[in-house]
């Protein structure tokens, strides 16, 4: 039934973990895991090795040049066989029911797409990331496109991947965002499970915890765009509409204010006031926060130094 795909890139510190959790798993029904191997340069390659070594009915090992995590996920899906995919990244975990569980689902309801919630994992505590509101239930396409559009959370039908030739755009920070919006032109039942299935392990080293500036923090530029692309203008403005203020606004200014990218917030703000000026009156950012909207109106007038001051405050209420 399921395909899991699990690119590896100098992660030996947490493979074990990541692997183990997949063996632990409650569901004894069809399972195959590709390994792949991006051309790692720790240890981490022996240690995939090993588990295709002792448990070869689940593990199966690929190696590759190293291309970034969207050329590795890729990389992997021409030798999926079974009917739905998984795509884990290699210092995350899952609950050992998590199979089981959404193998009930699919028995049940047929879903094209499962999405699920997720536990922001430090070391001394997990917190749980909910991100739709209500039980377990079917869900509308606008539903989706507002949850967290990592690629982790979800199972997808392996047809709809490679008959539509989706893939994700190598290189690209914030990849899944570039990607995942499409799956609603292809799906037509997406299946909300309400449990914390997945253990996203928060890193120092994280895109969204950078503590210097990189260019490829600019790359959610292009992500928009080619999200823009795939979704249509018409029947989901409203939900585009605030997608492009929470990206190029809310959680662009946590990234490039504190680092002083004055400049660089302009030009992705400017990218939002040419496609939707009338922003300010979307009903999904009336909604937000008092903090939020003040944090984002200070932005839309360049007042920049207040806007750090709130955003080192921690935002509170927001």
């Amino acid at each position: 039934m399921f395909s899991i795909i699990i690119p590896i890139y100098n992660v030996s510190k947490y493979l074990p973990d990541c692997l183990d959790s997949i063996v632990n798993q409650t569901y004894k029904g069809n399972l195959e895991v590709f390994l792949v191997n991006d051309g790692s340069t720790d240890d981490s390659g022996e240690i995939a090795q090993q588990y295709e070594k002792k448990y070869p009915h689940i593990f199966k090992y690929l190696v590759k040049e190293n291309g970034g995590l969207s050329d590795a996920r890729n990389f992997a899906i021409p030798y999926v066989h079974n009917d739905y995919v998984f795509f884990i990244d290699s210092d995350d975990y899952i609950q050992p029911n998590t199979l089981e569980t959404i193998a009930n689902v699919i028995n049940n309801y047929s879903p094209d797409l499962i999405i699920f919630d997720y536990i922001k994992q430090w070391e001394d505590k997990g917190i749980l990331d909910k991100i739709l509101e209500g039980n377990s239930r079917l869900i509308t396409n606008k539903e989706y496109l507002l949850a967290n559009p990592a690629a982790w959370n979800k199972i997808i039908k392996t047809t709809i991947l490679k008959e539509n030739k989706i893939l994700y755009p190598k290189g690209l920070w914030y990849e899944d965002r570039a990607t995942t919006g499409q799956y609603i032109n292809f799906c037509k039942k997406i299946y909300y499970v309400s449990e914390g299935f997945y253990n996203y392990r928060q890193r120092d080293n994280s895109i969204m915890k950078q503590n210097s500036y990189n260019p490829k923090m600019l790359d959610i530029c292009q992500a928009m765009k080619m999200f823009d692309c795939q979704v249509d203008d018409h029947e989901y403005k409203s939900e585009k509409e605030y997608l492009f203020i929470s990206n190029l606004l809310f959680q662009n200014s946590l990234r490039l204010l504190p680092l002083k990218k004055n400049k660089e917030m302009k030009e992705c703000y400017d990218i939002l006031e040419k496609k939707y000026p009338n922003w300010k009156q979307n009903v999904y950012y009336q909604k937000q926060s008092k903090g939020y909207k003040i944090l984002c109106l200070l932005i839309s007038k360049r007042l920049y130094f207040i806007s750090r001051i709130l955003i080192k405050y921690k935002m509170k209420g927001a």
